[in-house]
């Protein structure tokens, strides 16, 4: 069994270092395990196979081609690599760690390859399931606590234009206790947790579970320790910088799931969008410029396009 393998960064180089001799189906596990290595630790060789579009059989022989004695023992290790994770993302331990050698170009790289992996998140039954369950909902509410409330803010203001009955949760206090006595299984949470699970979160999933609420949890990896089992749960990493947390790729996800919805009705949406527009129209919610005509601004984006600007990086 390797016993360098302790951190993503290993993780990887063992990876990149036997792609070139993988077969074309062992090759498809080794690139969904780039992408996906916080998610292999709870999945089978079942669901590990149907994720990366491979055979059962295949996956014990590549967990035996990267020298682990089984599947047993790679799980074993990659919980290793998920939990150094874990331990490493307190921010003052993080900033000591990273502030001489950070480089902003990484955590670009690093957050693209989260942005990347979406793509099984967005295939899995887990997804289309959490859609349909939202879509279906009598009433919504989407939390988020600490880091993770702008996206629960977000995810929110758009479902809100689709169903009625949406509500953003950002903290605990007496008026959503009082409104959470009402909520039953007809209902839906979609609670985001990133990058470290609070204390306001873990309760209110535990209310929301007292009241029978189907639950979706949209969560980083290192979170994932921290909750008991709930209906769906969407794995998405976030990259963590020196001090602060980059969730690009949740926050895109929480996009895609507001979209998905849209999608579960669209002649609905239609008319609710429509009703939408009219009533932002009514009380001039945004912005317009009547001063000038479409004939200047079909001109003036003629002009942007045809600017010619400097290469990136030039002073």
């Amino acid at each position: 069994m390797p016993n360098t393998l302790t951190d993503r960064q290993s993780l990887t180089a063992l990876l990149h270092a036997q792609l070139p001799t993988l077969s074309g189906a062992q090759r498809q596990l080794a690139l969904y395990l780039l992408h996906h290595a916080e998610q292999v630790p709870f999945m089978t060789t079942t669901e590990l196979a149907r994720a990366a579009g491979t055979s059962q059989s295949t996956v014990t022989r590549f967990a035996l081609r990267l020298g682990f004695e089984s599947y047993a023992s790679l799980i074993k290790v990659l919980s290793a690599v998920v939990l150094h994770e874990i331990r490493s993302s307190a921010p003052a331990e993080r900033f000591q760690q990273t502030a001489k050698t950070t480089r902003f170009s990484d955590l670009l790289e690093q957050e693209r390859a989260n942005l990347q992996g979406l793509i099984g998140v967005l295939d899995s039954a887990d997804f289309k399931r959490s859609v349909q369950h939202l879509a279906r909902a009598e009433r919504i509410v989407v939390a988020g606590f600490a880091a993770a409330a702008s996206i629960a803010e977000h995810a929110s203001l758009y479902l809100a234009r689709l169903q009625a009955n949406t509500r953003c949760v950002t903290c605990l206090d007496a008026g959503l206790l009082t409104q959470l006595v009402h909520w039953t299984e007809r209902d839906c949470a979609l609670l985001f947790v990133a990058p470290r699970p609070t204390n306001d979160a873990q309760l209110f999933l535990q209310l929301l579970r007292r009241q029978g609420t189907r639950v979706i949890l949209v969560a980083d990896p290192s979170s994932l320790m921290a909750w008991a089992p709930v209906e769906e749960r969407l794995i998405v990493p976030v990259t963590l910088g020196p001090t602060t947390a980059i969730p690009a790729a949740m926050l895109t996800l929480a996009s895609m799931i507001v979209d998905g919805v849209a999608l579960e009705h669209p002649e609905r949406t239609v008319e609710t969008l429509q009703a939408f527009e009219d009533v932002s129209a009514a009380a001039k919610l945004f912005l317009k410029d009547t001063t000038r005509g479409e004939a200047y601004w079909e001109e003036q984006m003629k002009t942007f396009g045809n600017a010619d600007f400097p290469p990136a990086g030039t002073p």
